[in-house]
């Protein structure tokens, strides 16, 4: 900081403006000049990675649209459950997305200009008539930063941690994503177009790599997210350099959490939905059809309902003779493909969700 005042004296100098270049500095401390630095760049930054996210966000969207209909065998503790669809299954992604980015957005980095330890003494002392808090909040403000009025020497980084935090739940996010296309790629449910090559040795294969780097770059990102976010907040009395070293990991772990996006993207543009697959493998399960059949028969008066089907789980044909009425009736006309609840406005719903974001 003290070689850049020494540059911009010498500038002012020469350029004619001797009168004004025993003010550069004057008054200040160098983190009144880094800090602001610093939020710029955050600033800018978010805006870079919060774009990127939103083209995920409209890409998820598409797909929850798209798929809003397509059936497929939903999966708790990795084994067949209930009908879902592949369209509501990626609107969950699109919503939560949606929600972080939203929050994201709406965090500004704090920016100071109080002098050596944030009371302007300084400054005060050469004009104690001026009004030094006014026109520190006006200035920060004017740089689109949010106005930290009570400092120690550096600006708080709780702000900073906001924003941080919400990258590393974004990041957590796109993750899980990328674990469960795998997963869904493994399954056979989705697949993705050849585009080069995927082994050095089997011709055949066509290996998500896009979403196996998305998930390490993720991780890779958080890893410095965390020291980044805990660390930033604290500080020794008014000032100590520990965490210089630290703040300057910023930009790197922005850009590995950008390249993660980036990744995910690449796979869905690549990526193709076995529809017709997923509904043979649904028609192929008529057991999911046990949890209709035991809820009808505790809805119809029998309170053993669900231990009935649990020991008689090969024979629910049988089961739902026993359901009278118009849910008798609904029951045994039902399919396991039709099983799938509220799914398609979800899809939908998560879809209008994403889009107003």
């Amino acid at each position: 900081m003290k070689a850049l005042e020494v540059w911009l004296r010498g500038f002012l100098q020469e350029h004619g403006y001797q009168s004004l270049a025993p003010l550069v500095h004057l008054g200040l401390t160098s983190d009144d000049t880094n800090n602001l630095a610093y939020g710029l760049l955050l600033k800018k930054a978010l805006e870079e990675v919060i774009g990127q996210y939103e083209r995920l966000l409209y890409e998820l969207r598409a797909l929850a649209e798209k798929h809003a209909k397509d059936v497929m065998i939903a999966r708790t503790h990795g084994v067949p459950a209930v009908p879902t669809t592949f369209g509501k299954e990626m609107g969950v992604f699109a919503w939560r997305l949606s929600e972080r980015v939203e929050a994201l957005r709406a965090i500004k980095p704090y920016g100071k200009l109080g002098g050596a330890v944030g009371n302007h003494n300084a400054l005060y002392f050469l004009n104690a008539d001026f009004d030094w808090l006014g026109f520190s909040a006006k200035f920060v403000s004017s740089l689109g930063l949010k106005y930290a009025p009570l400092t120690k020497q550096i600006v708080p980084h709780e702000a900073t941690s906001d924003a941080l935090h919400q990258i590393m739940l974004i990041n957590h996010i796109m993750a899980e994503l990328s674990r469960d296309l795998w997963t869904y790629n493994m399954l056979g449910l989705i697949s993705f177009q050849r585009k080069g090559i995927s082994s050095s040795t089997m011709p055949h294969k066509v290996n998500p790599v896009d979403l196996e780097d998305a998930e390490g770059q993720s991780d890779v990102s958080n890893s410095l997210l965390s020291l980044l976010a805990y660390r930033l907040v604290s500080t020794r009395l008014q000032r100590d350099l520990s965490d210089s070293p630290i703040r300057r990991m910023m930009g790197q772990a922005l850009a590995h959490s950008y390249i993660a996006c980036g990744r995910v993207i690449r796979a869905l543009e690549y990526m193709k939905v076995n529809s017709e697959f997923m509904l043979s493998e649904v028609q192929a399960h008529p057991e999911v059809l046990s949890e209709a059949v035991q809820v009808s028969l505790r809805a119809s008066g029998d309170p053993l309902g669900y231990e009935e089907v649990h020991d008689n789980i090969s024979n629910l044909e049988e089961l739902k003779k026993r359901v009278g009425g118009e849910l008798g009736k609904r029951l045994m006309g039902l399919k396991p493909e039709e099983y799938v609840g509220m799914a398609d406005r979800l899809a939908k719903l998560a879809a209008e969700e994403s889009t107003d974001s």
